[in-house]
Order: structure tokens, then C-alpha cells, then sequence
């Protein structure tokens, strides 16, 4: 194994962050792709391969395998801890279908590729590809050629140039002054965060602007583990999106998409003399890259196909769509560089109360009379992207076994990671069958939702006094019932409809 890949991040007992990506749903991939006018159309919706590279502790793994029982979902990762906690989180839910693989992808040629894996569908690619050296990404690159279907889609999450080129000193700085302190990960990302301050209150001239050193340093001292993997490693360092593209070309592959497309549309983030400018772009001067210019987006979140086919657009009509919170509690509204993107309230009204009689196809949203202005694909962006509505991969299942395997592992994850999710403010998720996917929860969140599945009574006070204990204090109880009562009110009716509770 080679020394780069052996030392990606300093100690091998070093957890990341347990966290599910959202991003990752291969229904909201979907969309995003047909969005773009990007033909995904597995073959089997019921019987996927995912692989997640760089799968860390597993949590998206499980909520995948959790969500669609007949997927195959893997999980790769170099570091042991990670591939042995994932394991333990998928044999304590009863995942069968979720497994979890220590390897490193250097070392992944042809024929060890071919005995590891199985044809993949839908690869996941989550904050792996700033974060490695060189030959990684070869690998990750070679594996994508030898196991990827035609027609296969990757998920790519990076930290992006332009915007990150703010931060190239600082990761300078963080690594060198963390380099020669002795002791834990602990102690030398605390290290490093100390010299940062110090730089910053004497005024350095080539840091971020203090918001953004003020996130990075909270969030370092909230979860030292964040700090090793994001910035204490000497090859990191943010990349262009041309730069991907031209990579991924070794594996056949063309970009297909965002992942989160209103974040990148011209119409919703350019004025009229930028949105000029990229249409006149000089010849053989990347779009996305000049796209980039104008946006702060720091994280991209893009899809490659291996084999793209166009005519996403003549999908969306049958894509079909869920209320994702309660009526009276939905915000239809999407930032914009000039403001918040909304619809009149008429077009609002009709589309909420369409979807709360149930999942309802674009297109017959589209036939509502109120909104005979918007297409299939405004009203794709306005509702996804808004996150009023989610994407139904399936009918929503209502049996004993999928009831239990749904709370077994949400079980599983508030045992191993609701304490630290807690603590740092870090997502989890419930798995949804009808989506195919989970929904992105708090651990108290998840907590309420655990409760609901394991018999406990829809009422704030019974669901309270079973997370809560008998020795809280009436004030700590009486907190707690009002968070709760909040929580419901504004996802029960969604909850309910999806199948989840």
C-alpha cells in the first residue's frame, strides 16, 4: 500500500464526522439530472448497485440499504475503524444488503476490481476528491472505468475553485503549525486553531474574511475529527471543475448535471451582463468554470454519466412529487443572488393543496389552471430546489418487516452516532422507502421519529417522558414537550404520508 494512501489522515483511529448526505439520493440525482436534460433511467429501480467511496462510518450506506431493501449498497473506505463501526451499525439495523469494504483504491486494478465489486450503478463520491493525493484519484478514476455500468452515474462532492482559493494560506498554515506537536489529533488540531487566532487578531493579511474563520474555527473546536480530515493534510487542495471533468474522461465519462441545480442555474444566480458573458464565452473556456466566476459557491455538487443521453427534460412530467412538511407550515422560496425566488401566492396555494391530497406526476401539476404559466421543469426547480417536495422513487410499503427494519436502524444510528451528532450539530436521517432514500433529520429529530415507529402514542407528553426519563425536572420536560409539539406540527401530515411513521 502505498504511503500517501497509508497517511491520508495522520492516525488511523481517527473518526470522521458521521453524517448522512442528501445530495446522495440517487431519486434526487434524478431529478437533478433531467433538470440539466440528463436521461437517467436505470434499468431496475429495485435491484441498484451503489457504491460509496469514501464511505466513512457508514451512515448514508445504511440509510440507502435501509430505504430499498433489493439495492446492493457498499461502502469503501481505507481507514479500519470506519469499515468496522459501519459493519457494527449495519448488523445491529439487520442491513443484509449493506456491506462495508476496507480497501485502497490504489491498489484496485482490473482484475482485483473485478473481484471485489460487482457492476456498480450509482457511485458516491462525497468529500473524497479535494482531500487525497494524486494517485487516489487515479484510482478512483481506474475504478470508475472498470466497474461502472454504461449508463452509470457518480456523484462528486468537492470543495471548488474558485472560491475556496481564499483558503490555500490558511490550510498552509493550519498543517505546518500542526506538523511538529506531539500528542493526540486532539491537541494538535487545537494547536493549529490556535496559531489561526492569533494570525487573525494580529490582522494577517491573507486569510479568509473573519465570517468564514470564525465557521472554520467553531467547527474545528466542536469536532477536532472535522480539523484532521478537512484541513491536516499536505496534498490537499480544492479543484476546478474543468479539472474533474478531464479526469474523468479516462472513464468515458461526460458531466451530466448539479446535484443541486438551482444553486448553479444562470436564469436564478447571473444578472443580465453575466449571464452574457457566459454566453459568449470564448471558445474552449469551460463553462462551468466561467459559471463560477459569478457564483460563492464553494462546495460543488456534480453528477458525471458514463454514456450521456439527453432528453431529461421529457422525463419530468412523470417524475412524481411528495409534500415534505405539513400544509400551513411550507415556504416556497429559493435563494437567488438577487433575493428569495418565489411563486404568487395563487400558484402556491394550488400546488400545496394539489400534493396534500398526495404524491401527484409533474405534469399534472403543470395542468392545474393556476399554474398554466410554469413547465414541467419550473415547476421541477421551484419545488425541489425550495424543498416544499421530494421525489418518489416508489409507493410508499406498509408492512410489518419494512416497519421494523426502518426503526432497527434508526436504532442503530441514534445508539452509535446521536450523542455526537448532538454535540456538533451534524445530520442523520431516517430512511423512507417511497423515496428511496432519507430524509435528513436532527438526532432529536430522529429521536421523536424512533419513538412514533416504536409504539409510543402521537401526543408530545408520552413521547417526551419516553426520550426524557422519569428524573427530568418539570422545567426540562416542559421544553422538551414544546420542541416535540413544534416538530410534529410541522412534519406529521408528511410523515404520515410517506409511510414513515
Amino acid at each position: 500500500m502505498t504511503s500517501d494512501a497509508k497517511s491520508l489522515y495522520g492516525a488511523a483511529d481517527v473518526r470522521y464526522v458521521a453524517a448522512y448526505q442528501p445530495e446522495a439520493s440517487p431519486a434526487r440525482m434524478q431529478v437533478a439530472l433531467a433538470i440539466a436534460d440528463t436521461a437517467w433511467r436505470p434499468l431496475d429501480r429495485e435491484r441498484l448497485t451503489v457504491l460509496d467511496i469514501g464511505c466513512g462510518r457508514g451512515v448514508t450506506a445504511c440509510l440507502l440499504a435501509a430505504a430499498n431493501p433489493g439495492w446492493d449498497v457498499i461502502g469503501l473506505d481505507l481507514q479500519p475503524v470506519h469499515i468496522a463501526e459501519a459493519r457494527e451499525v449495519a448488523a445491529e439495523a439487520g442491513l443484509a444488503n449493506a456491506r462495508f469494504i476496507e480497501a485502497d483504491v490504489t491498489e484496485l486494478d482490473e482484475d482485483r476490481a473485478t473481484r471485489v465489486l460487482p457492476e456498480i450503478d450509482v457511485v458516491i463520491c462525497y468529500g473524497v476528491w479535494t482531500w487525497v493525493p494524486d494517485n487516489v484519484r487515479d484510482g478512483i478514476v481506474r475504478l470508475l472505468r472498470h466497474r461502472l455500468k454504461p449508463g452509470g452515474i457518480a456523484f462528486f462532492g468537492y470543495n471548488a475553485m474558485p472560491a475556496w482559493g481564499d483558503t490555500l494560506l490558511l490550510q498552509r498554515v493550519l498543517d505546518e503549525a500542526a506538523r511538529g506537536v506531539v500528542g493526540s489529533e486532539t491537541a494538535r488540531a487545537n494547536a493549529a486553531l490556535d496559531v489561526l487566532e492569533k494570525l487573525r487578531d494580529a490582522g494577517a493579511r491573507y486569510l479568509p474574511t473573519k465570517t468564514v474563520l470564525d465557521q472554520i474555527i467553531a467547527k474545528g473546536r466542536k469536532a477536532p475529527a472535522y480539523m484532521v480530515h478537512e484541513w491536516l493534510t499536505s496534498f490537499w487542495r480544492p479543484a476546478y471543475h474543468a479539472d474533474l471533468a478531464k479526469a474523468l474522461v479516462g472513464a468515458r465519462m461526460e458531466y451530466g448535471g448539479c446535484a443541486r441545480p438551482a444553486t448553479s442555474m444562470p436564469a436564478l444566480q447571473l444578472d443580465d451582463a453575466q449571464q452574457a458573458m457566459l454566453a459568449e464565452a470564448p471558445a474552449g473556456f469551460d463553462r462551468e468554470t466561467l459559471n463560477d466566476m459569478f457564483l460563492a459557491r464553494r462546495f460543488r455538487t456534480d453528477i458525471f454519466v458514463r454514456g450521456r443521453q439527453a432528453g431529461g427534460w421529457r422525463m419530468l412530467p412523470e417524475i412524481r412529487l411528495a409534500l415534505a412538511a405539513a400544509p400551513d407550515e411550507v415556504k416556497l422560496e429559493i435563494p437567488t443572488a438577487q433575493g428569495e425566488a418565489t411563486l404568487p401566492d395563487a400558484q402556491v396555494a394550488a400546488l400545496v393543496g394539489a400534493l396534500a391530497e398526495g404524491p401527484k406526476r409533474i405534469g399534472d401539476l403543470a395542468r392545474l389552471p393556476e399554474c398554466a404559466d410554469l413547465s414541467p421543469l419550473d415547476l421541477a426547480v421551484m419545488l425541489v430546489e425550495s424543498g416544499v417536495a421530494n421525489p418518489v422513487w416508489r409507493d410508499a410499503p406498509d408492512d410489518a418487516a419494512t416497519k421494523q427494519r426502518l426503526l432497527a436502524c434508526n436504532k442503530a444510528l441514534l445508539r452509535h452516532f446521536g450523542t455526537e451528532a448532538t454535540a456538533i450539530s451534524a445530520p442523520l436521517g431516517a430512511a423512507v422507502p417511497m423515496l428511496g432514500t432519507a430524509l435528513p433529520l436532527s438526532a432529536s429529530d430522529l429521536s421523536v421519529v424512533t419513538a412514533l415507529q416504536d409504539g409510543v402514542p402521537p401526543d408530545p407528553a408520552r413521547i417526551a417522558a419516553h426520550l426524557m426519563g422519569p428524573d427530568e425536572g418539570p422545567q426540562e420536560m416542559a421544553r422538551a414537550e414544546e420542541g416535540i409539539a413544534r416538530v410534529m406540527r410541522r412534519h406529521m401530515p408528511a410523515w404520515r404520508a410517506m409511510g414513515l411513521v
